[in-house]
């Protein structure tokens, strides 16, 4: 899991963090989490990181000029477990992300 994390899937990073923490003291809760999330693996293949540029750059026009943008997301508090928010951010260079990260914030105010 952790390998399909890192190269293919970072929207279970928090996910697979939370199953790992798990694996001294598995309970029969913590398996069917663990199947769930691959079951959602399976189910959603469209999703994920994909390396595909909109363009071409091919070297030849000197006035390229690269598209980079970001896009960033949180979950505000929906962490029921720890009560805390997620975050992330992912970089896209011509369409294609060039990095990501994911984290759980460390304080969380309710309103």
């Amino acid at each position: 899991m952790m390998h399909i994390i890192r190269w293919t899937r970072p929207d279970i990073y928090n996910l697979v963090i939370d199953c790992a923490r798990h694996m001294q003291g598995t309970t029969k809760d913590h398996y069917q989490a663990m199947l769930r999330l691959m079951d959602y693996v399976i189910t959603t293949l469209d999703r994920g990181l994909f390396l595909a540029p909109k363009r071409e750059l091919g070297g030849k026009n000197p006035d390229y000029k690269f598209d980079i943008s970001s896009k960033s997301i949180s979950d505000y508090a929906n962490y029921k477990d720890a009560s805390k928010s997620i975050t992330g951010c992912v970089t896209y260079l011509d369409g294609a992300p060039i990095t990501y990260q994911s984290s759980s914030q460390k304080w969380s105010f309710y309103w």
